[in-house]
């Protein structure tokens, strides 16, 4: 699996610990439903977005990773409780929830709970260069807002 796109774009080492997950869910906010669109999983870096601190490896591996949530038992109320509240309280915020899984030699995952509020179910995607959204199972959609 070739990570060029990845490498090219910084000196540090993003995929240290990073890893495959075929077996795993995954939840992201998206915008629009029923289908997933490309631009769903588009990074920062591919949205001309640029680390403010280049010389900070987390911040510009984040920059180079789609984030995702671990959804299991254990975090998928909790998850969906904060992204209906993200949703009710922010115009702008996505308005749906893709629960998904990779399919294989496609990208690799790696815990990131460090983020600007610790959040333990936090992971980055780290897209294959030829990823496409062809490259993961859509488990379900779910609408964010109350009708």
């Amino acid at each position: 699996m070739p990570y060029d796109k990845i490498s090219k774009n910084t000196h540090c080492d993003c995929l240290t610990d990073a890893h495959e997950d075929l077996t795993n869910f995954f939840a992201r906010s998206v915008k629009r439903a029923p289908s997933l669109k490309n631009s769903d999983f588009k990074n920062h870096i591919e949205r001309n977005k640029i680390p403010s601190d280049e010389s900070k490896c987390e911040e510009v591996c984040g920059y180079n990773g789609v984030s995702i949530e671990l959804w299991n038992d254990s975090s998928s109320s909790l998850l969906l409780e904060k992204y209906k509240y993200s949703a009710a309280i922010s115009p702008q915020f996505k308005k749906n929830l893709c629960i998904i899984k990779f399919k294989a030699n496609k990208g690799l995952v790696k815990h990131t709970p460090n983020q600007i509020v610790y959040n333990e179910y936090h992971y980055d995607f780290y897209k294959e260069d030829s990823f496409t959204v062809e490259d993961v199972e859509l488990i379900d959609m779910i609408p964010l807002t109350i009708v």
